[in-house]
């Protein structure tokens, strides 16, 4: 009988036992992504474009020729000390860039002894995480873009794009320079992710 109750006593306990504690694991799996892009962060809100004018004034001295000064003033952002230096970041490393300049010239005809365009270099220097800084240069006698792909990144936390225009110059440099109040040039500059 001793048996008996030992043996109910052993089944009534363990009944009354609480189960094991037991867990339940989940997972939670986070996905994104970041498109290759280049974005324009300043001057002025993120977009894909930037854009300033350099006004140079008056282009001729005083004997009718291209005035000395026109690298400093255009390298100051001319008369209206107009953005010369831009930010623009880019998701991928070693952007792709190009620089395209066309002379500064006149819609006026040009006889002989006389000059309706002023060629230049124009210098785009890139500032980059580690390496310093890069330049790419086009001058307007090329007749094709510049093209590279950068070294590094490009900096942040500032302006890292910087416009710089040298050797301006009429195709004699005797030349008198046409009147015309409209004398336009451009430089077209472009930075693309790579893939």
């Amino acid at each position: 009988m001793r048996t008996t109750l030992l043996i109910a006593t052993a089944i009534a306990m363990t009944a009354a036992a609480p189960a094991a504690a037991q867990s339940v694991t989940g997972t939670v799996n986070i996905t994104g992504s970041v498109g290759e892009k280049c974005l324009v962060t300043d001057p002025g809100p993120a977009g894909n474009t930037f854009t300033t004018t350099i006004d140079l004034g008056e282009l001729a001295q005083a004997d009718g020729t291209l005035r000395t000064g026109i690298e400093a003033d255009f390298n100051a952002g001319g008369t209206g000390a107009s953005d010369v230096d831009f930010r623009v970041v880019c998701t991928t490393a070693n952007p792709a860039v190009t620089v395209d300049a066309d002379p500064i010239v006149s819609a006026n005809s040009a006889p002989a002894g006389y000059a309706n365009t002023i060629d230049y270099q124009a210098d785009i220097t890139f500032s980059l995480v580690a390496n310093g800084s890069q330049t790419v240069s086009n001058d307007t006698t090329a007749g094709t873009p510049a093209a590279a792909s950068l070294s590094d990144r490009l900096a942040t936390g500032g302006t890292n794009v910087n416009v710089a225009g040298s050797n301006f110059r009429t195709p004699n440099a005797t030349d008198v320079l046409v009147a015309d109040p409209n004398y336009t040039g451009l430089i077209t500059i472009t930075i693309a992710p790579t893939t």
